[in-house]
């Protein structure tokens, strides 16, 4: 039998327990009936704010968080900014909770880039700049620079493949 070794104990890793809810985008399959729902990947076909908000907060696994954020972006994307006040109204109108819009679904809008979070330019010293939101295109920028990375390197992986023989 051999001797243990002195010194430290292999240390005891943390189950893993998948990647974060906060932070993770629902990718269902290409070719699966969740897309085909949707009008598949034809580009002439136009989905709507459901459909776009169903990777974000997949409507099959939070249907909550789906509806408050769907509708949420409806209301971003027919203003310009939306602010407390329109956030206030939007919840009372809805009957939607504070708390999941405002410690769920925004943080979640902001961090995917759809929307953008500010400060207003002028405020009053005694309440501070207020909360101003509005649409952003920096989702889009980010899928569209994974896409491009991809179309590269198989591009590329093609075009080698063809002068190698």
């Amino acid at each position: 039998m051999a001797k243990k070794k002195p010194g430290n104990p292999t240390p005891t890793l943390p189950p893993s327990r998948g990647i974060p809810a906060d932070e993770s985008l629902w990718i269902p399959r290409h070719y699966g009936k969740e897309i085909r729902k949707k009008g598949g990947l034809d580009k002439t076909v136009i989905w709507g704010v459901e459909n776009v908000i169903d990777f974000i907060f997949p409507k099959k696994y939070q249907p909550t968080y789906f509806k408050v954020a769907t509708d949420f972006i409806d209301l971003l994307l027919k203003n310009e900014t939306v602010t407390k006040k329109e956030i206030s109204k939007f919840l009372k109108e809805k009957k939607y909770s504070r708390s999941t819009l405002e410690n769920k679904i925004i943080p979640k809008l902001v961090r995917f880039g759809l929307i953008k979070r500010e400060r207003a330019l002028e405020g009053t010293l005694k309440k501070g700049r207020s909360l101003v939101l509005s649409e952003s295109l920096t989702f889009t920028n980010y899928l569209e620079r994974i896409a491009f990375a991809w179309n590269s390197l198989v591009s590329t992986a093609r075009q080698k493949k063809k002068t190698a023989h």
